[in-house]
């Protein structure tokens, strides 16, 4: 608390104890006396901080007979433990009325416990009402709580107190910070602890304190005042012990906790005895709840109760005569709170928070007011013969129920107590079954029943079991009985009391239904049917061939069978190699809890396999069917690269399709003097690879030597089964075979009548590593800038080819990496040369096993060839004639004179194409003449 708040709480107190001392008796030598009048005497405030002194307003009333000189004496007693050494005290301020009282007729002193008040003699008159006050310092006390403030009279001022002047005011010694010692705990949150009493903490200096366990461990935390610390993470505060910058050991001084409420109980009714309807509900009649609440930082404070309604708005000033704050001291304890009645029906919640610093720390529960009109609602209003439906029933709190069901709506059962227990289910609240052929006396109609218990909440529930009850839309009664006890008398009533409340009920037949089945499947694959099988138990499945149901497997070989989840749901894994073999289209029929008219199980063990017949399928209650159609399979496969480095460790990638070729598919890997290989290289081997969503695929690195390595693949066919077991487990692989007779084993043992394995065959050529460059140049020459290069290689897929331009002495002027295109055998990449200077080069590629070099010049540009017009044909004649040209000077250009675009412009014959088309003509000329002579 402010240092100001401390100041009025001692005033407040010393004004008390003034007051206390007026309450006394005056006793005045002779006649004189005083007579304390408590009810109108006071002090204010009513607290102290403790560890402070506080300014406090004092005001005594007491009725005075001063007919005596001798002035009489009034000691007002602070309570034990306070420190008034040296209290300050303000002079008293009279207030006497008609009486001739003055403020200098009255002396205030202090003492150390008590305020001595002396009333002077002032021949006044006797009775006279006289209200002193005055302004005390209080403080220092050394202990918290609440302490009456007295007053005694000493009438004659001998020093002897005659009369007790009764309690002026209670005055509260509160403390304004908590006071934690070594090995104590604070809360993460809570403010104005006084650590001072922790070793090497010290009050008028900053405290920092280190972190050893918990959240806390390795960090710092600080505080200006340990006299007033708050523990907050503006501190940097986490939860974990601390230590003190003087403790060594790295042991903890003190600890911070997160501050929780730990539970929260609303009962019904005062006291704790009542039912627990914490999250329940009570009925409207209901006056009293009590609110319980565990928390682990009693120590520091309590915490308040506050209750809101369903707009969010505070109701708790309403269920109890308090001020409208309610708090609870300790953890455990509880508040009653009463006038529940004067709330509406709803939902409220109760929440439990730390009533100051602390508030952060919380928990909250709701109850329910409730009508108290009786009820029955079912937890679904249709279910599958042989749901379980459960029911609950509301009504006067401390009573029985009847729920009933007419025993005409039964599955042919008599209304006998036996019969009721395969009706309702015997769970807590149920206090007894019962029907009404075993009651004395008549009943107006036949039931099953059960009855419960409402307990103090006015509400109970029970287990419908409707396997037992026809498919058919039927009532649920409820009865709330007179008195709690199952007598006879009492159940003959009830069973022919009028319902209170009813609810229907719709039993509808079981059924299977399928969700999810594949059209078409390949022959030798595995697929799954779907669906779900309410209250059914099992679920098989068959298929038609002809006119019988022939039971299916799994690809283990189990009979296609699934229990039933508790959500009704089942999943069946069908074989397609197993008597849906052939491709056609079939009927997959799925029965559940497959039993006859005569009681044949086909699920128990000598049953299964049993073909069944069209008239005992239709026998069968619950069934659905689907078509599939089956297909032939496929096999493909191919490897990444047709040719290889030979003993690099260089690898090739085996992938493909398999369908409906069952898991995996066989691989023989035949190498170049015929042994057999796996993926690793080993000798004698063989490979199962295994297929993952119709697809397979695995790296080989069997390439030790060069020349031609064969790959054999092996898929199960639509039968689901291999021809051979060669190599795998039956005939062991034969050895110094040549790769001729290898393959041909390999493809005998997959081949042949009544086989429908399928085999894809490939090779792979393993040769020296090569590498080699592509010309890039023209004419030997490359122009500055970008330059593309490229070549081949027999490495395997992704093999890092560096590039070099090597310079004067193999000096590296530019440099680039490319990787291999296993399945082009290609590798490419752009060197830039812009900044390269002109002049004789070397391009070398290498792969650490093979590398090539290519020369050439770098140019600034290079150029292109000028390729030559092709000159115009002359029209063909039937007898061509030799061209004469004209002799003309070359060496002296045909001069164009500029003229006006007016003038015709004159050419000089000397020009050689003239001299051409003159020859031309001349010819053609001397042609027609001939044609004419002729």
């Amino acid at each position: 608390m402010s240092d100001t708040n401390n100041k009025i709480r001692a005033v407040v107190l010393a004004a008390l104890m003034v007051l206390s001392v007026f309450a006394g008796t005056i006793a005045f030598a002779g006649t004189a006396s005083a007579t304390l009048n408590p009810g109108n005497s006071s002090i204010s405030p009513t607290t102290v901080d403790a560890g402070t002194t506080n300014t406090h307003t004092f005001v005594v009333e007491f009725d005075a007979d001063t007919s005596d000189t001798t002035p009489a004496v009034v000691n007002i007693s602070m309570p034990s433990g306070t420190d008034l050494s040296s209290p300050s005290v303000t002079g008293a301020s009279v207030d006497a009325g008609s009486a001739s009282f003055t403020d200098s007729d009255v002396s205030v002193n202090d003492g150390q416990d008590y305020i001595n008040l002396t009333v002077a003699d002032n021949s006044g008159s006797i009775g006279d009402t006289v209200r002193v006050s005055f302004d005390a310092d209080v403080g220092a006390p050394s202990a918290t709580g609440n302490f009456p403030v007295t007053a005694d009279v000493d009438s004659n001022n001998d020093g002897t107190l005659e009369t007790d002047g009764g309690t002026v005011d209670t005055l509260t010694l509160e403390s304004s910070s908590r006071t934690i010692n070594n090995g104590g705990t604070v809360y993460l949150g809570e403010s104005d602890v006084d650590l001072t009493q922790i070793s090497g903490v010290s009050a008028g200096s900053s405290a920092t304190f280190t972190g050893v366990s918990g959240d806390a461990d390795g960090s710092t935390a600080s505080v200006g005042d340990p006299l007033a610390a708050d523990i907050t993470e503006a501190n940097n505060f986490e939860t974990g012990g601390y230590n003190t910058s003087g403790n060594s050991d790295g042991t903890a001084n003190f600890f911070v906790v997160e501050p929780q409420v730990t539970d929260l109980t609303i009962y019904s009714g005062a006291g704790t005895g009542g039912a627990d309807v914490t999250d329940g509900s009570i009925v409207t009649d209901t006056d009293t709840i009590t609110v319980e609440a565990d928390w682990n930082f009693d120590e520091a404070e309590n915490v308040s109760i506050t209750i809101e309604d369903e707009d969010g708005l505070e109701v708790q000033s309403q269920l109890t005569s308090n001020t409208g704050l309610l708090e609870i001291g300790e953890s455990g304890g509880n508040v009653e709170l009463s006038d529940v009645t004067d709330l509406d029906t709803g939902e409220y919640t109760v929440t439990v928070e730390g009533e100051d610093d602390l508030d952060g720390a919380s928990r909250s529960a709701t109850f329910t007011i409730r009508d108290e009109s009786q009820s029955i609602s079912l937890g679904q209003s249709s279910a599958t013969q042989g749901d379980n439906v459960v029911a609950t029933v509301t009504g006067t709190p401390g009573t029985y129920g009847l729920l009933r069901i007419e025993q005409g709506d039964t599955d042919d059962l008599e209304a006998g107590d036996a019969n009721a227990s395969q009706v309702f289910a015997n769970t807590g609240d149920v206090q007894g079954r019962f029907g009404t052929d075993d009651l004395a006396g008549d009943q107006d109609e036949d039931y099953v029943g059960a009855v419960v218990d409402m307990d103090d909440e006015g509400e109970a529930q029970v287990r419908i079991q409707t396997d037992s009850l026809d498919t058919t839309t039927l009532d649920v009664e409820f009865v709330e009985m007179d008195s709690a006890d199952t007598n006879p008398g009492t159940l003959q009533t009830a069973f022919n009391a009028s319902a209170d409340d009813s609810a229907e009920l719709t039993v509808e037949e079981q059924s299977i239904n399928i969700s999810s089945a594949p059209s078409v499947v390949r022959i030798g694959e595995e697929f799954t049917i779907e669906g779900t099988a309410a209250e059914s138990d099992e679920v098989k499945a068959y298929a038609r061939i002809d006119q019988n149901y022939v039971p299916l497997v799994d690809e283990d070989g189990d009979w296609a069978e699934d229990d039933v989840d508790s959500n009704g749901e089942f999943s069946l894994d069908i074989d397609s190699s197993s008597n849906i073999s052939l491709p056609d289209s079939y009927r997959i029929a799925v029965v559940a809890d497959p039993v006859d008219d005569d009681g044949t199980n086909y699920l128990s063990a000598g049953n299964q396999d049993n073909e069944i017949d069209s008239d005992t399928y239709s026998e069968f209650d619950t069934k659905t069917t689907t078509t599939v159609r089956t297909v032939e399979g496929d096999l493909t496969a191919q490897v990444s690269s047709q040719s290889i480095a030979a003993n690099v460790g260089d690898e090739v990638t085996l992938s493909g399709t398999a369908l409906g070729q069952g898991d995996s598919v066989r691989v023989y890997l035949i190498g170049p003097r015929g042994n057999f290989l796996d993926a690793s290289g080993a000798s004698q081997a063989a490979e199962e690879i295994d297929i993952d969503e119709e697809e397979f695929e695995e790296d080989y690195a069997a390439f030790s030597n060069r020349g031609q390595y064969t790959f054999i693949v092996v898929g199960q066919g639509r039968d689901g089964d291999y021809a051979s077991d060669y190599g795998f487990g039956g005939d062991a692989l034969q050895s110094d075979l040549t790769p001729q007779q290898a393959v041909a084993i390999v493809n005998d043992e997959y081949t042949g009548a009544g086989v429908d394995d399928q085999i894809v065959e490939m090779t792979v050529s393993a040769e020296n590593p090569q590498l080699s460059i592509d010309d890039f140049t023209t004419n030997g020459e490359v122009a500055q800038g970008e330059v593309t290069v490229s070549g081949t290689s027999n490495r395997e897929d992704g093999t890092t080819v560096f590039i070099e331009v090597l310079g004067q002495n193999e000096n590296v002027i530019a440099s680039d990496e490319a990787e291999v295109n296993g399945s082009t055998g290609e590798w490419s990449t752009t060197i830039d040369m812009s900044d390269v200077e002109t002049g004789t080069y070397t391009l070398r590629a290498d792969d650490d096993e093979a590398s090539a070099s290519l020369e050439f010049e770098l140019v600034e540009s290079v150029s292109t060839p000028t390729e030559e017009p092709t000159p115009t044909e002359e029209p063909s004649t039937d007898e061509p004639t030799p061209t004469e040209e004209p002799t003309t000077d070359e060496s002296t250009p045909t001069e164009e004179p500029t003229t006006d675009e007016s003038t015709p412009t004159e050419t000089s014959t000397s020009t050689p194409g003239f001299g051409v088309i003159v020859a031309l003509i001349a010819l053609i000329a001397a042609a027609l003449v001939a044609v004419r002579r002729d």
